[in-house]
């Protein structure tokens, strides 16, 4: 079975407006702004203006992507968001989150709680920075069945020497930059959209920070290879067969070292 990364290295086209707006839709759909969108989505004149409206740049890069190591994070992601954020940055501050190869994707299919989103996943790259590091990590979704919405964000976050990150001023939580797509030809409109979007998927934000201090806590992940056939048949369909993974086990004692006691390092 293919999981979201192997999605994404068939490349999608770099989102539109109208996909902005209907993961709005999606996402909050009980907001006054959910509510104006739905009547915009109804108009043919305007959904064909909104088709037209794109991000500068063409999505993700398959070159530079596909030799990342893929991490399924669907135990992680089902500890962190049964966990406040607040309790959960307190857990994180004090651990080490640098990633620990050049290039990793973690992901969560089959997400339950978070609307019509289904799988989510962070391309995560790292690059020395005065004497620490930088963490960036570019945001892939998927809405519904097989609605493929990336890059949706990139997050960047700064690491001390030690792999720790630096706080918001007076809190635990991470002093994290966001940037957003945006059309030049209309700056800030995309944004204006997409903003309450990433504001419903935070959780997606804590999975990947707590998916990296349990990575770093010492778990021995063991390689899952693809059915043999499964992944011929994929590969005659899209030309690439399916890509080997890593799961980290909800019996892990590193997550539960992360998730209970806030890791060895606090």
């Amino acid at each position: 079975m293919p999981r979201l990364f192997d999605r994404q290295l068939l490349q999608p086209d770099p989102p539109s407006l109208y996909d902005f707006m209907q993961t709005l839709v999606h996402t909050d759909r009980d907001s006054p702004k959910a509510s104006q969108l739905r009547r915009a989505l109804s108009n043919p004149a305007a959904v064909r203006r909104a088709r037209q409206v794109r991000p500068a740049g063409t999505g993700w890069s398959v070159p530079e992507i596909q030799h990342a190591r893929v991490i399924a994070a669907e135990a992680v992601h089902d500890r962190v968001q049964h966990t406040p954020a607040p309790a959960l940055f307190t857990r994180l501050r004090h651990l080490c989150l640098l990633p620990q190869d050049e290039a990793t994707f973690i992901e969560a299919q089959k997400v339950r709680s978070m609307g019509s989103l289904s799988a989510f996943g962070w391309f995560v790259t790292r690059e020395p920075d005065a004497g620490g590091w930088v963490l960036q990590a570019a945001l892939a979704t998927e809405w519904g069945k097989g609605k493929l919405f990336s890059p949706l964000a990139v997050l960047r976050l700064a690491l001390d020497a030690e792999g720790h990150y630096q706080c918001e001023h007076g809190t635990d939580s991470p002093a994290i930059e966001i940037a957003l797509p945006d059309d030049p030809q209309q700056p800030g409109l995309l944004p204006s959209v997409l903003d309450p979007v990433l504001q419903g998927l935070m959780v997606t934000t804590g999975t990947l920070l707590a998916t990296l201090a349990v990575l770093n806590a010492g778990p021995h992940l063991t390689c899952t290879v693809p059915d043999q056939a499964q992944s011929a048949a994929y590969a005659r369909r899209h030309g690439r067969g399916l890509v080997p993974y890593y799961r980290i086990q909800a019996t892990a004692p590193s997550l539960a070292e992360v998730m209970n006691a806030g890791g060895k390092d606090a």
